[in-house]
C-alpha cells in the first residue's frame, strides 16, 4: 500500500476529508502550516569510509529486533515499531547488503490500534517473519504490548503488501512469539512468558512452546516450558526473550536473547533432537555479545543481542541482530539498530561473534533524505500513535500542508506530526515554513525531536505573550521544561527557514533565516542527553520531523 492510498484509507476510516491535490495557493493560518521543503543530511566524519561492512549497522536508526527469512533468492526482514503508525517496517533484499524499504506490514487502522496514553515503548514488540511452504503464505507474528497481546497476519507476497487482518492468539501469553514451520508439516510457536510457579528472582522468565495448527489458524494443546531462566539458572540470568526455533540438519536449535536490553545484552543458544526438547545449552555461550569488552574503547558498539539466523543461497549462514552506538557515557539517540554478521560453526553449533571480537561501526551511507515527494510521504515516514488523527496533503506546488491540532507532544495522544528516525549522531535538519500564523503562545509550527512524550524538543514559529511573532525553542525532559528560548520575528508572514545541527559531540544547535542564506542562532546548544534512551528509559530512538499545534483561539 502506497502512502497516498494509506492516507486516503486512514482519513476515510476516521470520517475526515482531505484533498491531496487542490487548486490555488496554500495560505497557512493557525489551523494549518505549509512547508516547502525538508532536508536531513548526515554529516560524515572527515576522512571516514562510509562503505557498508558486516560490522556496520545494516539499518541505521531505530530498527531493532530484526527477524529475517529467505524464500528462493529473496530475503525479507521486519523490525519492531512500538507506538508508531504504521507498524512493523518491512524490507526486501536479494543480496543481504542492499535493502529496499517496502513500507509497513500493519498499514490499516483495523490491523493496529495505538490508543491515547499508550507508552511510546509499548505497542509492537519483536515481530517475527516466517514462510510456510505448505500453504505458500508468509506469516508475521508479534505482540501488541498493553493493547491486546499476541497475534499474526499473513500474505502471499510481501512486495504487494496484502497482509491480512490480525488473528489473535489469546492462549499465547507474554511477548516475542516466533514461528517454525517444520519439514514434516507441523508448526510451533515459541515465546517469552512467566516461569511455572513463582519467579525465583527479578527478571526470571521462561521460554514456552506451543503447537500451531496452521490449517485452522490456532494453537493446540497446552504450552510447554522448554527453557527456564536461561543457560544457567543458578546464575540468575534475566529476561530470556526473543526466541527463535530452527531445524538445521538433524538438530533443533533454540536461540534467545538474555541479560536485558542494556550493556549486558547477549545471545545464547540451546540444542535438542526434538522441537519439544529437552533443550541443552550448547557448548559455546554466549554466541553474541559485547558486554565483556573495555567500556572505554573508541566508538563502541554495545548492547548486542536479539538475533535471527538465515542461510544464503550459497549455504553460508548469517545473523541479523540489534546493537547500539552510544555517543558518550552510555548515552545514545539512535536507539537499537540492525546489524549483519557472518555465522561460523564450531563443533556443530552456530557462533556469531568470537570471544573478544569487537564490532566496529561505520556511518550511514545515506547523506540526504526528504520526508515527502510528489503526492506521497516517504516510505520511512510515520506518525506518533494513530496516523488517522493527522491530516496532511501535498499541494500542486509540491508543498506539505499539515493541519494543526491542539494536541501537544507531552499529551500522550496523537499530535499533528510526521516523522522519521534519526540515523546518525551528526546531521543537519532543515525545513522552510512557508506560511503559518500563530495567534497565541500555545501555537507552534516547525521541527521536532522526539524521544517520548516527556523528552522532546520543538523548534518553530510561535507567538510571545503579547501575541507578537517569534521563533521558539523548547526542550523538555521527563515532563519538565528544562530550556525555553525565543527570538522575535519582524513579521508573521514570509518564509522562515529552521535549521537544527547535531554536532556529533552530543549537542543540538538552532538557527533561523528569513532569506535562506543568512542564519541567526537561537538560544544556546541543548544537550542530546535529554533525548537519550539512558535518560528517558525507553527502548526507542529519536524521531525527527515536522509538527504543528494551535489552540484555535
Amino acid at each position: 500500500m502506497t502512502y497516498k492510498s494509506l492516507a486516503v484509507h486512514l482519513i476515510a476510516s476516521a470520517g475526515m476529508a482531505i484533498i491531496l491535490s487542490s487548486c490555488g495557493n496554500a495560505h497557512g493560518t493557525n489551523s494549518e502550516a505549509v512547508f516547502s521543503d525538508f532536508s536531513y543530511k548526515v554529516i560524515l566524519p572527515e576522512g571516514s569510509d562510509s562503505a557498508q561492512t558486516e560490522a556496520s549497522p545494516l539499518l541505521h536508526g531505530c530498527y531493532p529486533d530484526p527477524s529475517i527469512v529467505r524464500v528462493g533468492d529473496d530475503y525479507y526482514m521486519v523490525n519492531s515499531s512500538f507506538a508508531y503508525f504504521p507498524g512493523v517496517p518491512i524490507w526486501h533484499s536479494t543480496d543481504l547488503r542492499s535493502w529496499e524499504h517496502l513500507g509497513y506490514v500493519l498499514s490499516r487502522r483495523e490491523q493496529l490500534s495505538l490508543p491515547d496514553s499508550l507508552r511510546i515503548s509499548g505497542g509492537i514488540y519483536a515481530p517475527d517473519i516466517a514462510y510456510n511452504p505448505h500453504n505458500r503464505l508468509f506469516y508475521m507474528i508479534t505482540t501488541l504490548v498493553d493493547n491486546g497481546g499476541n497475534f499474526y497476519v499473513t500474505c502471499t507476497d510481501p512486495r504487494k503488501g496484502d497482509w491480512s487482518d490480525p488473528v489473535w492468539l489469546p492462549e499465547v501469553g507474554g511477548i516475542d512469539p516466533s514461528l517454525l514451520f517444520d519439514t514434516d508439516g507441523k508448526a510451533y510457536i515459541v515465546n517469552n512468558d512467566s516461569p511455572e510457579g513463582s519467579p525465583l528472582y527479578e527478571g526470571h522468565r521462561a521460554i514456552h512452546l506451543h503447537e500451531f495448527d496452521w490449517e485452522r489458524g490456532c494453537v493446540t494443546g497446552k504450552s510447554k516450558v522448554i527453557v527456564n531462566g536461561g543457560v544457567d539458572i543458578t546464575e540468575k540470568p534475566v529476561w530470556i526473550e526473543g526466541p527463535h526455533l530452527y531445524h538445521i540438519g538433524d538438530k533443533y536449535f533454540l536461540m534467545c536473547a538474555e541479560g536485558g536490553t542494556g550493556p549486558d545484552h547477549r545471545e545464547v543458544i540451546f540444542e535438542s533432537g526434538s522441537p519439544k526438547g529437552p533443550f541443552r545449552p550448547c557448548a559455546i555461550n554466549p554466541i553474541l555479545t559485547q558486554k565483556d569488552l573495555d567500556p572505554a574503547r573508541p566508538n563502541p558498539v554495545t548492547c548486542a543481542g536479539h538475533a535471527d539466523l538465515v542461510e544464503d543461497t550459497d549455504g553460508q549462514w548469517w545473523s541479523v541482530f540489534l546493537a547500539v552506538r552510544p555517543y558518550a557515557d552510555g548515552h545514545d539517540v539512535m536507539g537499537r539498530e540492525t546489524y549483519l554478521h557472518p555465522v561460523t560453526w564450531h563443533n556443530g553449533q552456530p557462533v556469531i561473534t568470537e570471544p573478544g571480537e569487537i564490532l566496529t561501526p561505520h556511518p550511514a551511507t545515506e547523506t540526504h533524505s526528504n520526508l515527502w515527494a510528489s503526492d506521497t510521504l516517504a516510505n520511512d515516514a510515520f506518525f506518533i500513535r494513530n496516523g488517522s488523527d493527522v491530516t496532511w496533503s501535498i499541494t500542486p506546488a509540491g508543498d506539505l500542508q499539515l493541519k494543526s491540532s491542539p494536541v501537544k507532544l507531552a499529551d500522550k495522544r496523537t499530535p499533528s506530526a510526521i516523522g522519521r528516525w534519526v540515523t546518525e549522531n551528526a546531521f543537519v535538519l532543515t525545513t522552510t515554513l512557508d506560511s503559518f500564523t500563530p495567534e497565541s503562545e500555545e501555537d507552534l509550527a516547525g521541527l521536532f525531536l522526539f524521544q517520548d512524550d516527556g523528552c522532546n524538543i520543538t523548534f518553530g514559529k510561535s507567538a510571545d505573550t503579547a501575541g507578537s511573532p517569534c521563533v521558539k525553542v523548547t526542550a523538555s525532559c521527563k515532563g519538565e521544561i528544562v530550556s525555553e528560548t525565543s527570538a522575535p520575528l519582524s513579521s508573521a508572514s514570509g518564509p522562515l527557514t529552521l535549521r537544527i545541527t547535531a554536532d556529533g559531540d552530543g549537542f543540538y544547535h538552532f538557527d533561523t533565516s528569513t532569506d535562506g542564506n543568512s542564519f541567526s542562532t537561537v538560544g544556546k546548544p541543548i544537550s542530546a542527553d535529554i533525548l537519550s534512551t539512558r535518560t528517558a528509559g525507553n527502548f526507542t530512538g529519536t524521531v525527527m520531523g515536522l509538527y504543528v499545534t494551535a489552540s484555535g483561539k
